[in-house]
């Protein structure tokens, strides 16, 4: 515990990794609450109603699995936060570059796809924005945690791949995802974890030598 408050104190100290943290957040949350929450979700709510035919979909059984949709997500981004502060917190501005890089993807996607919620949708009970559908951030949010955790952790990449797959499960058993939006996700992610890794090479490894240093004391 003490070798991990030292690891933030000598992070947080240096103003460049501070000011990193700071800008790389504040582009993720412009782009989450201003740009899809306002900008976006109007255009997405007046949308005409014309739900396209998914064979998929009217195959499966329509079953409310609202825990997985609305809760669990959550529960993935605590475990992966919790992950990156307790082992690797000086790649934190990069891994938020990643994820903003993931929905910034997305976010300028929807609007050229103009699809609607599927027939006998139910929809989630704390997202009141409908027709975000393609790619499916469900299964692309488990999938892109699980890019980044499995050349380094066994038994967590394990946990996201799984949880990847009941992500993807629960929305179309939900039907508030075409299965077009649950195939194309881990392409479309494993696209953006490599530009991400191309974009921003300096940044994943640019604060390690504040780590080194405090090992070296």
């Amino acid at each position: 515990m003490k070798d991990w408050t030292l690891k933030l104190f000598s992070l947080f100290r240096n103003p460049r990794f501070t000011g990193d943290l700071l800008l790389s957040l504040g582009v993720l949350l412009w782009f989450y609450l201003y740009y899809f929450n306002v900008l976006l979700a109007g255009y997405l709510a007046q949308l005409p109603y014309n739900p396209v035919n998914d064979e998929l979909l009217n195959a499966l059984p329509t079953v409310n699995l609202d825990f997985i949709a609305s809760n669990y997500i959550y529960l993935l981004f605590a475990v992966f936060t919790a992950w990156v502060l307790a082992r690797e917190p000086q790649r934190t501005p990069f891994y938020i570059k990643l994820f903003t890089l993931m929905y910034f993807s997305k976010f300028i996607i929807l609007p050229t796809t103009s699809l609607t919620y599927p027939a006998n949708a139910i929809h989630e009970t704390w997202d009141p924005i409908y027709n975000d559908l393609f790619f499916s951030g469900h299964t692309a949010f488990p999938f892109l945690c699980y890019l980044v955790t499995r050349d380094k952790t066994r038994y967590l990449r394990y946990f996201f791949l799984l949880s990847t797959l009941i992500e993807a499960s629960g929305v179309l058993l939900m039907k508030i995802h075409y299965a077009i939006d649950v195939y194309a996700a881990p392409f479309i992610t494993y696209g953006v974890y490599k530009m991400g890794h191309h974009l921003f090479k300096k940044n994943y490894s640019a604060y390690d030598f504040l780590i080194r240093d405090l090992r070296q004391e």
